[in-house]
């Protein structure tokens, strides 16, 4: 059974179709890729997969327990089912130290009622102690753990992508949406990078969908791919099969032509 589908997925924004009749089947434990020129919808499409926006069209199937259609649902209620995201622009805390930034995006696991800690209710400590230990185990798991106490500001580039990640793993998900994770980052960065996703997808048990527009970091990282150019699916398969794929190849040397001019 997949772990979420997507059906017909239209996303409008007035006269411009950003996303056009988008459909995806994810199987438990999958690493797919959706990639695309600048501009082909990658972004929009997750946003609708969590969430921030509400699609024109079409249904998001989310298999838990149970079934759930997801549109409508807002973004926090979409994290507890059990789907989780980073960002192409670092959104994390900068001001409040590492562990802090993880303990935020746990809180939601949080089962003590919001005024729990004004009484400190046994419940709420056991739970607070079990936060600040699983906050500092995934945080050990990326190398982070000396760390801690630092502003979130403060960290290089490339550990600021791996607290994201890490932010996201807080929350305990089944799905990992990963939006251009090795963006910006050296070639060394982009290695340990791929290391850390196929480790976290294992030890994880996660189905990951990943943007990434470096394409070496694709074809050696994911199962398959999905091409989008102007919001419409123009491709799917695999990476070799993408690779030699002529539509797909002239969608990207469009790109390159008109940045050219």
């Amino acid at each position: 059974m997949a772990l979420l589908e997507s059906s017909n997925l239209t996303m409008r924004f007035g006269g411009l179709t950003a996303v056009d009749d988008f459909n995806l089947r994810l199987l438990p434990g999958e690493l797919v890729g959706l990639i695309g020129p600048n501009g082909a919808g990658k972004t929009t499409v997750f946003n609708m997969l969590t969430g921030r926006i509400r699609p024109s069209s079409g249904s998001i199937l989310f298999h838990t327990d149970q079934q759930v259609n997801i549109i409508g649902l807002k973004p926090n209620r979409v994290n507890r089912l059990g789907i989780a995201r980073t960002f192409q622009n670092i959104q994390l805390l900068p001001e409040l130290s590492v562990l802090e930034n993880v303990m935020m995006a746990w809180h939601g696991r949080l089962k003590s009622p919001f005024w729990a800690p004004i009484f400190g209710l046994p419940s709420y400590r056991r739970e607070e102690e079990a936060m600040i230990e699983g906050s500092l185990e995934l945080l050990d798991r990326v190398d982070l753990l000396d760390l801690v106490d630092t502003e979130a500001g403060n960290l290089a580039y490339g550990q600021q992508r791996r607290l994201e990640i890490v932010r996201a793993l807080a929350t305990r998900p089944s799905l990992l949406l990963l939006d251009e994770p090795a963006a910006g980052m050296n070639p060394n960065e982009t290695n340990d990078l791929m290391r850390l996703i196929l480790e976290i997808k294992q030890d994880f048990s996660l189905t990951i969908l990943l943007i990434e527009h470096d394409m070496k970091f694709v074809m050696g990282l994911c199962e398959r791919l999905i091409v989008l150019d102007h919001g419409v699916t123009i491709a799917e398969g695999l990476p070799e099969e993408i690779r030699r794929n002529e539509q797909v190849i002239t969608a990207y040397l469009g790109e390159r032509r008109r940045a050219d001019h």
